[in-house]
């Protein structure tokens, strides 16, 4: 490391390495040595949260697996529909990779008291059959809600969420009408390519889980998903989930 730098430099150097979600302290001595100051140096921590702030960036956590931060509302670090799936303009895939993005984080915490606890801990890998599961699920318990209810106005936080899943099964029913396999492979392929993009972004690695892949969610990925276990739609998410296993008996 590049000792005679001013503590600005470094700062903005561990936040550059934040960036970069593949990298890892372990195999980068530079990273490493960033976020042992980090830890150490009072006064360096203050100007790398203040850098970050500035650059519209919000740190979520550091730790010896590395930094993970999220943009700000607003920020030119914010991940846009377009980044996610390059070349589609279709609103209404838009809608459905953010439902895959919701069931994919309700599989991994199937319970609301998974999301308190150590993102140390190694969770399960997750399947496409088992998010789709999750999906089915989600999707199934939300049209349940709606009958008789009145359509939410466009202020309501819930509408983004009302009318993704109403894509969802509009698309699913209109393919199966003609092959159910198909429609399988259909919503297979939209949770599979979701899966395949967070691996893209450090939240998945791909491993074998008997005959089939699953994907392991690592520190990074829970790390976030804990931060969105605040909003408003995740928390929609989690109430219509917990519902239909009560409404089971399922014990959680």
């Amino acid at each position: 490391m590049t000792a005679q730098r001013e503590p600005v430099w470094h700062a903005g150097r561990l936040l550059q390495w934040g960036l970069r979600p593949l990298a890892r302290p372990a195999q980068e001595p530079d990273y490493r040595e960033l976020v042992e100051r980090f830890f150490d140096d009072g006064v360096f921590r203050s100007t790398v949260r203040e850098l970050a702030d500035g650059l519209g960036l919000h740190v979520l956590d550091v730790s010896e697996h590395g930094v993970v931060l999220a943009p700000q509302d607003e920020s030119i670090f914010a991940l846009k529909s377009s980044d996610f799936r390059p070349g589609s303009s279709k609103v209404d895939d838009r809608l459905l990779d953010g439902l895959a993005q919701v069931a994919i984080a309700a599989t991994v915490f199937p319970r609301a008291r998974d999301l308190d606890e150590d993102p140390d801990i190694v969770r399960t890998p997750v399947t496409v059959d088992e998010v789709e599961a999750q999906l089915r699920r989600l999707c199934d318990r939300l049209s349940e809600e709606a009958r008789g209810a009145p359509d939410p106005n466009a202020a309501d936080e819930d509408r983004g969420l009302i009318e993704a899943w109403r894509v969802y099964l509009q698309r699913l029913e209109t393919m199966e009408t003609r092959d159910s396999r198909k429609a399988m492979r259909a919503t297979r392929r939209i949770i599979e390519y979701s899966l395949d993009r967070l691996r893209d972004f450090g939240c998945f690695t791909q491993v074998r889980e008997g005959s089939e892949s699953g994907w392991q969610p690592t520190r990074r990925y829970q790390v976030m998903v804990q931060q969105l276990a605040g909003t408003a739609v995740f928390q929609l998410v989690r109430d219509a989930l917990d519902a239909r296993s009560s409404s089971r008996g399922d014990v959680t």
